[in-house]
């Protein structure tokens, strides 16, 4: 969430003339502060991480900003992890979630979803029968599918990110 890049919309643009909203001054200044070409973490405000990505999140939610890309990946791919012994990975695999975990997730899905108007529906409603770690793969392997079909990789993987946040 930190490494993505948003930008006014033409109604975040009009809120900072009008000031019809009535945003808080955090906001206002959080919103004046989005450019289209400072990835989030850069943002010079003094509040933490998760606030911003509250206060992020919010003026996204109005319809003042929108996610205009992300930070280029690192040139260097990193080595990957270890391969955990199959008996290790079926364990995690069918794992329970904890429900507040779900909750986030879901969160964060409904926030993706209403951004790309609607077109994520169906795994809203396939996140009822999400349970265990495997079952979360299964439907976000299909969330990345659909929204690469849609060209919207950098947007999937930011909200991937995110999740894997609450995952932690």
């Amino acid at each position: 969430m930190l490494d993505v890049i948003y930008r006014k919309t033409e109604r975040g643009v009009e809120e900072i003339t009008t000031r019809a909203s009535g945003l808080s001054l955090k906001l206002r200044q959080l919103l004046i502060m989005i450019d289209g070409k400072t990835p989030n973490h850069a943002l010079p405000l003094a509040m933490d991480e998760k606030e911003l990505v509250h206060r992020l999140l919010e003026l996204e939610w109005d319809g003042l900003i929108e996610r205009h890309g992300s930070m280029p990946a690192p040139k260097a791919a990193a080595p990957a992890p270890a391969a955990m012994p199959s008996g290790v990975a079926a364990v995690h695999a069918t794992a329970k979630l904890p429900s507040s975990q779900i909750a986030r997730i879901r969160a964060i899905l409904n926030v993706s979803n209403h951004t790309h108007h609607g077109t994520l529906d169906n795994l809203i409603s396939q996140m009822d029968t999400v349970h265990t770690l495997g079952d979360l793969e299964r439907a976000l392997a299909q969330y990345l599918t659909a929204m690469q079909q849609r060209g919207r990789e950098a947007d999937a993987q930011s909200t991937l990110a995110q999740i894997r946040q609450v995952l932690r």
